[in-house]
């Protein structure tokens, strides 16, 4: 793992293992801010999620575009932004397209984000995951398979043909992602590709590669939370297609002009004020306070 005293072999370890840690990329004072922030957005809509039944085990999970109702999370984006420009700038200047958050571990499976977002190349899109808690093996760490991201795919076709005979795979196709993903987890195992509990503490950052693979461990400390902030960024006016556009290359991606929102002295985050629960409800801004 690596160490501030490191920062210019960052980009290396990223290329050479798909990921790379950056330790202390946010600030405590920062940290400690959004974590005021979330409790008091906790306290103001708790009743709301408990009505529609929206907590997990009394805790958020899979928050999406949290940022927007949180503001001190765009702090966060530029923050791990600097820390990591050697990375993260490396496709172009990163914006924020949309973010995750969690106080309970996603405890996922190993598996790709390429099928959800595809640009149409091998570039354009990473991963960035902030611990806003300690973390480690009893409450939901970050698991990566080092070197995954060098796997060439499987067969696309046959397992399009074998999900979708018609041709037609939707945006979304969990019973062909779960297949695609356990073809790559068993040819990294012939591979011997290790796989690494990324263990950090708050402030810490994690880069990966769209194709490494990654999951989280499951959450067993249920008395601790494992807060959490994902930021998917791409390039300015990156287009991001779906599994309907990844597992049938003949489909088009054309370019896109989005609305984006200043933050920071120079960057972008993707307009918005729609916050969505585990993609079962959403809620605007107006809705759930901004804080």
């Amino acid at each position: 793992m690596l160490v501030n005293s490191a920062r210019s072999s960052y980009a290396e370890e990223f290329l050479e293992r798909g990921y790379c840690i950056i330790r202390g990329a946010i600030s405590e004072a920062l940290v400690a801010q959004v974590n005021s922030q979330i409790d008091a957005f906790r306290q103001r809509n708790d009743d709301l999620l408990n009505r529609h039944s929206l907590l997990v085990e009394g805790m958020l999970q899979r928050v999406v575009n949290l940022h927007f109702s949180v503001t001190s999370l765009q702090k966060v984006f530029c923050q791990a932004m600097a820390a990591g420009a050697e990375v993260v700038d490396s496709y172009g200047r990163a914006t924020l397209y949309t973010s995750l958050f969690f106080e309970l571990g996603s405890q996922q499976p190993l598996h790709r984000d390429t099928p959800y977002f595809y640009s149409g190349g091998d570039g354009g899109y990473m991963g960035v995951w902030v611990a806003l808690d300690n973390v480690d093996e009893n409450n939901g760490a970050l698991m990566v398979v080092e070197g995954s991201h060098k796997l060439p795919e499987p067969d696309l076709i046959a397992l399009r043909e074998q999900f979708h005979p018609s041709g037609n795979v939707p945006a979304s196709s969990p019973e062909l992602f779960d297949a695609y993903n356990l073809l790559l987890a068993d040819a990294a195992n012939m591979k011997g590709l290790p796989i690494k509990s990324c263990c950090v503490q708050r402030g810490d950052m994690i880069i990966w590669n769209p194709a490494t693979l990654h999951g989280g461990l499951s959450h067993i400390d249920k008395s601790r939370t494992r807060r959490s902030f994902v930021m998917h960024i791409t390039p300015k006016n990156m287009p991001m297609q779906h599994m309907d556009y990844f597992f049938d290359r003949s489909k088009i991606i054309k370019p896109i002009e989005k609305n984006y929102l200043p933050i920071g002295s120079d960057r972008l985050i993707s307009a918005g004020d729609q916050i969505d629960f585990r993609h079962v409800k959403s809620f605007s801004c107006k809705d759930l306070g901004v804080f």
